[in-house]
């Protein structure tokens, strides 16, 4: 982002453009003065380039533009509606409904009622890992068109944060094309365990992504297609947290509903229904709650985790030889055990 604006914003400026920055925060919360230096560069900053956040709470800064063929309404960003030419600048990856990158209208600069609607859609069977034609995919494609973004560029970096590949065109055409280079490396073919799926598996979260559980516990939904049912995931994340928020920052979301159960399973999902909880960031950790409602999870992190975490239901160490010695003592010393390094980018075919 620092290497890609101050080159955007010169070109523009030199056509006569009057230029702004909308963060696409979805309904995270407004980031900082200082958050948004460290994202968009001090050379940003010092511009004079007018900088907006997505700040879901003030319902008056966002534009009514219609209603998606899924039957979502979209309420649009104020600076992004009025603008005569739209760029948008994302990263491509797996995520868990599909794709990111494909999100720079819905949940990005979106408001909050489009934002909830949307996220409906991740609780569907198909909204998984590497599937990028779901239908929580689709919608924000539709919602893309409809906002009239001129250009998309796409970046892929690898599990160092160094950017591997970047392109630029029509938004929906050119994000398929990155999703395509991005399969190309992160993409494995797992058919061995078509038939006989893994016991166990050990799987870890790379440096770049590894502060908070809420994304770095993706890992545990992507190993899903090779364990067995009722099978066990050793997962290493050290998960030192971000800014003020701790390691395990949100997972009390889950408390109320542990231990994952068929009973609490529909409790969880009238929860969503209810207003009780908001599917923002439901989308996330009710992909985790599914994943252990079909297996067993041995988190290994910091020591500062193993207090909340298992005060919200997991199973947490801070040693993997110990994690690692209560699979095996689950599963038989002849378990089948499957090794992900780099689960939290992966999707795997079987």
């Amino acid at each position: 982002m620092r290497q890609i604006l101050p080159l955007l914003i010169g070109r523009a400026r030199e056509a006569g453009a009057r230029v702004a920055v909308v963060i696409g925060c979805g309904k995270v919360p407004a980031l900082s003065e200082a958050e948004m230096a460290e994202k968009l560069g001090d050379e940003v900053m010092r511009s004079g380039v007018a900088v907006y956040c997505n700040d879901v709470s003030k319902p008056d800064n966002y534009v009514f533009c219609g209603i998606t063929s899924a039957g979502t309404p979209l309420w649009l960003h104020r600076q992004v509606a009025e603008a005569d030419v739209i760029l948008t600048v994302s990263t491509t990856q797996a995520t868990l409904w599909g794709y990111g990158g494909s999100g720079m209208v819905i949940p990005a600069v979106a408001g909050n009622e489009t934002i909830e609607i949307n996220h409906v859609m991740s609780l569907a069977p198909d909204c998984v890992p590497g599937n990028n034609d779901c239908r929580m995919q689709l919608d924000k494609y539709e919602a893309a068109e409809m906002a009239g973004i001129s250009m998309g560029i796409n970046l892929i970096v690898n599990n160092r944060f160094e950017v591997t590949y970047v392109n630029a065109g029509e938004f929906v055409t050119a994000h398929k094309e990155a999703v395509r280079v991005y399969d190309q490396t992160y993409r494995f073919a797992a058919g061995v365990f078509r038939e006989e799926k893994a016991d166990i598996v050990i799987a870890g979260s790379s440096a770049p992504t590894d502060h908070l559980f809420f994304h770095t516990g993706w890992a545990i939904v992507n190993c899903l297609p090779i364990l067995k049912e009722g099978g066990t995931v050793v997962f290493t994340t050290p998960c030192p947290g971000y800014g003020s928020w701790p390691g395990f920052a949100l997972m009390d979301l889950v408390r109320e509903f542990m231990p994952p159960t068929p009973e609490n399973n529909e409790k969880a999902l009238r929860a969503f229904y209810d207003h009780s909880r908001e599917l923002w960031a439901g989308c996330i950790w009710y992909k985790i709650y599914q994943a252990m409602l079909r297996a067993d999870y041995f988190i290994v992190t910091r020591p500062e985790n193993l207090a909340p975490a298992r005060e919200y239901g997991f199973t947490v160490y801070d040693d993997v030889s110990a994690a690692y010695r209560d699979a095996p003592a689950k599963h038989g010393s002849g378990a089948r055990v499957a090794f992900v390094p780099y689960a939290r980018y992966s999707v795997l075919d079987v």
